[in-house]
């Protein structure tokens, strides 16, 4: 495949493309608003493709977050979670 083949391509992103996107993603609200936009419109899907992904992997962190804070309410609230913690610990210490 030459060089301007690849530039033909419609999927074809150039390392430079790649690290202008990385650091518009890095900007706290545009990126995630830029996000969005590369992840559902345009016509290169090897783009879109990513950026798909990483909403996916934004959806899991957010739901183990609330699982965790679910698991953490359920046990009692945070004070009885670290008294776990500390009881574990000082177990360990001790043996």
């Amino acid at each position: 495949m030459s060089i301007n083949s690849k530039q033909e391509d419609s999927n074809y992103v150039s390392v430079g493309s790649w690290m202008g996107m990385m650091f518009v993603t890095a900007i706290p609200v545009i990126g995630l608003l830029m996000v969005l936009v590369w992840a559902f419109s345009g016509e290169n899907q090897s783009r879109k493709n990513y950026y798909r992904a990483i909403l996916s992997w934004l959806l899991i962190l957010v739901l183990l977050v609330v699982a965790a804070g679910v698991a953490i309410q359920y046990l009692g609230g945070t004070p009885a979670v670290q008294k776990f913690i500390q009881d574990h610990q000082n177990l360990l210490h001790n043996q």
